[in-house]
């Protein structure tokens, strides 16, 4: 949206980052195997096409890299007031104007106010007994603590959505025993992400517009997925889903509860 004012020819506004850089989701979340779930060539701009994506699904660092790419090259960043929240707004009909309250106490007015918060400012723990007094080690994959070497530790992962297939196979190469508790089998599918070669790159290096037929036909595949009105492609994914969950011992009976089994090496993602 920022870019887009700046062409339109609008250059009196402001971006209230709560973090200290760009980046959202990509600037928290650095976990082990962050990566997107969305293939790289459509998780970018369509003015601004990216060739050299490593793999298919790009690991966090080469999106945080791209998105500062951008931000920089575009003009963003004078126009970012990072290490700033937003606390409340309030709205004038007598004035027609937005007042602004922002955490540092500060409040400041607006004609326009855009909420672009995302989805995981806030961390979102488990209400679980006992958690303000545990022993051991404990922190949120959006926070991942580096300097915590889990080298041979019993590690045990609460839920089982995107972040956990990532980081799970990865916590399981160092790791002792490792727990993941579920309420709900996750569908997880085969996941075709092998690097891109080098006759690959430098070929959509030299062919932009091969770059923006990928991405175009990434944008087809994906549009037609999810309004899920293919009933053959639908009925492929799940018998695809419903083998992958054998493998981690869960079968059609998805119903049934099962206790938290320790995850071998071998669990991939």
């Amino acid at each position: 949206m920022a870019i887009r004012l700046k062409q339109a020819g609008f250059d009196d506004f402001a971006l209230y980052e709560r973090s200290a850089g760009v980046g959202g989701t990509w600037f928290h979340n650095r976990y082990p195997g962050c990566a997107c779930d969305v293939p790289s060539h459509l998780y970018s701009f369509s003015f601004e096409l990216k060739a050299d994506w490593s793999r298919p699904y790009a690991p966090q660092h080469e999106i945080l890299d791209y998105m500062n790419h951008c931000a920089e090259k575009y003009g963003v960043l004078p126009h970012c007031r990072f290490g700033t929240g937003v606390a409340n707004m309030v709205w004038s009909d007598e004035r027609a104007v937005w007042t602004v309250q922002l955490e540092s106490g500060e409040s400041i007015e607006a004609d326009v106010v855009i909420s672009a918060i995302g989805m995981f400012n806030d961390l979102a723990w488990p209400d679980i007994d006992g958690m303000d007094t545990f022993a051991g080690t404990a922190f949120h994959t959006a926070r991942w603590n580096w300097e915590h070497d889990l080298s041979g530790e019993a590690v045990g992962v609460i839920g089982s959505a995107a972040s956990a297939v990532q980081a799970v196979p990865e916590i399981a190469k160092v790791a002792g025993p490792v727990y993941l508790f579920q309420r709900t089998a996750n569908w997880v599918m085969p996941k075709e992400d092998d690097p891109l070669s080098e006759e690959k790159l430098a070929f959509l290096a030299a062919n932009p517009e091969a770059v923006r037929g990928l991405r175009d036909a990434i944008y087809r595949g994906v549009d037609e997925g999810m309004v899920f009105s293919d009933p053959d492609a639908l009925a492929e994914m799940e018998a695809s889903a419903l083998e992958a969950l054998a493998v981690v011992g869960f079968g059609p009976d998805l119903g049934v509860e099962r206790e938290a089994l320790p995850v071998g090496a071998e669990l991939t993602g």
